[in-house]
């Protein structure tokens, strides 16, 4: 089987590496279907993955943003507004990355009760 993620987020790759799979959502909704010991885990793994994708996806929007006023053309006139502009912007990129590093722990202690409860995943 090919283990090469089609994603990439870094949610789905860690589990696409660690499970082995190209596609770990449908690996883990096929192995732990409703009714087996470990489906609510698989789920969480899912969602966290999830969400760490679309928090990675919405810091790296927030940081394109802040690098385009960043870099525009200036004027003198609205460099104040700009300044407060660059502020916020980068304010949001910082909660941004938080959010990122905190599913990333969350879906890391995850993983590793499903590698405990699972010795052949």
């Amino acid at each position: 089987m090919n283990t090469t993620p089609r994603t990439n987020g870094p949610g789905q790759r860690l589990l696409a590496e660690y499970l082995g799979v190209d596609d770990p959502m449908a690996a883990l909704a096929d192995r732990h279907p409703p009714g087996d010991r470990l489906h609510r885990l698989a789920r969480a793994l899912r969602q966290t993955a999830a969400e760490l994708d679309g928090h990675y996806a919405a810091s790296l929007q927030l940081q394109e943003r802040l690098e385009r006023l960043r870099c525009g053309p200036t004027n003198p006139g609205r460099l104040a507004e700009s300044d407060k502009d660059v502020w916020q912007l980068a304010l949001m990129v910082e909660l941004a990355v938080e959010r990122c590093d905190l599913t990333d722990t969350a879906l890391v202690r995850l993983l590793a009760a499903y590698r405990e409860l699972t010795p052949t995943a």
